[in-house]
């Protein structure tokens, strides 16, 4: 199944957002089998809209999604140009506008604006998209053999419309069940992974693979119509080191459900990350349950006095050192009378490093009732990266001691 993306809005080409959503969309299409073929960027103005549908056309795609433009301002013109290059008659919707006016006013407490009837425009000859998620609802219309899904560009809302009808659609029109294995991959650059994947891959030319690289890690994404299992087996043993999962879950949910299986508790002392640790725990729901808090110790008084480092232990080994994270995960645990204390301690940069000691150094500290240790990483130069690369590290490093199951 070939599909066209067009994404619409002026902020996209001034570079002031980020198009994330063409991103997200031709990963989450290629996981059912579907090819994202082409994608175009233009302004919401209804000749360079128009442009690329007929642009799009032209190459047949059964499918074409557009995202962006559904607005209820006054540059959100998308609408209104759909409408008119699919020959629609815009409807007033009375009903959606009554219910969309008693939201505004139960939950916001405000009188809903008349910019918003805009957003109760329905096609007489196209088909609407729920929106769970906001106020903009999406469209269908068929031009011919290819069937357009048009889609408000805020994130959230497109994720959730695709999710709940677009792709729930793309799977009902395959003739046969597509399969699907999942690698959850961290600790390792695509390239050297794909080193070791590929060769295996390659004898299976009855599948399609892809690798997804983030900040975090690797996905690798294989998919076919028959069966995966050698697939699986096989690959699941060349990666077993840095494999965390072949589910769809992030590493700070299976921390939180393993922590809570195993009745465990969870402190944090956080130097470099900055409490972004933290933050990916308590994005769990249910991380109450297990995780107690945090420390974030930036200065070495506070290593000191709220972690009992040793005054003696900074001066000879410095603060970034794995004395030094040995001491702040000890030091959280005992303090906040948590099974477990997780600490982290780095140069994040861009300054700060030197020859001994460069940008990028990072200690992880472990402390349970039984071990203590901590691990060195040396991550890049770029401050940003090497807070995520940290906070990932150590999320990886707990979950591999949980799974031992070696705490008391």
């Amino acid at each position: 199944m070939k599909v066209s993306l067009l994404t619409i809005g002026n902020e996209l080409l001034k570079g002031a957002t980020v198009n994330t959503n063409a991103s997200w969309i031709g990963k989450i299409l290629f996981e059912v089998g579907a090819i994202l073929d082409k994608q175009l960027t233009v302004q919401d103005n209804d000749k360079a809209i128009q442009s690329a549908l007929n642009h799009l056309f032209h190459d047949k795609p059964n499918i074409i999604i557009i995202t962006g433009g559904l607005g209820p301002t006054a540059d959100d013109i998308t609408r209104e140009t759909l409408f008119k290059y699919f020959g629609a008659n815009a409807v007033f919707d009375q009903k959606y506008w009554h219910s969309l006016s008693d939201y505004f006013l139960k939950r916001i407490g405000k009188h809903i604006s008349d910019n918003n009837k805009s957003q109760a425009l329905v096609p007489d000859n196209g088909d609407l998209i729920p929106n769970p998620v906001g106020s903009a609802r999406g469209f269908i219309f068929n031009n011919n053999e290819t069937k357009i899904f048009a889609l408000p560009g805020v994130p959230m809302e497109m994720k959730s419309m695709m999710k709940n009808t677009i792709i729930p659609w793309i799977i009902n029109q395959r003739p046969t069940k597509l399969n699907q294995l999942r690698f959850r991959t961290t600790g390792k650059p695509e390239s050297s992974i794909a080193e070791i994947v590929e060769p295996i891959l390659d004898h299976y030319t009855s599948c399609d693979y892809g690798f997804f690289p983030s900040a975090y890690g690797v996905d690798i994404v294989v998919t076919g119509e028959t069966s995966l299992e050698e697939i699986d087996e096989r690959i699941s043993n060349v990666i077993s080191n840095i494999l965390y999962t072949k589910t769809d879950n992030n590493i700070e949910d299976l921390i939180v459900e393993t922590l809570t299986q195993q009745h465990k508790t969870l402190g944090l002392a956080e130097s470099c990350t900055g409490g972004l640790i933290g933050d990916r725990i308590t994005r769990v729901s249910g991380s109450s349950e297990s995780f107690h808090g945090g420390i974030i110790s930036y200065s070495n008084h506070v290593k000191e006095n709220q972690l009992n480092v040793a005054h003696e232990t900074l001066i000879t080994h410095g603060a970034v050192s794995e004395e030094t994270a040995k001491e702040m995960a000890i030091g959280v645990r005992k303090n906040l009378g948590t099974s477990i204390g997780l600490s982290s301690t780095g140069i994040a940069g861009p300054s700060g490093g030197t020859k001994e000691k460069p940008v990028g150094l990072v200690f992880i500290g472990y402390s349970d009732k039984k071990i203590t240790f901590a691990r060195k990483f040396l991550f890049g130069k770029n401050r940003t990266m090497n807070k995520i690369r940290s906070s990932q590290a150590a999320l990886n490093l707990i979950y591999k001691e949980l799974l031992k199951e070696n705490i008391t």
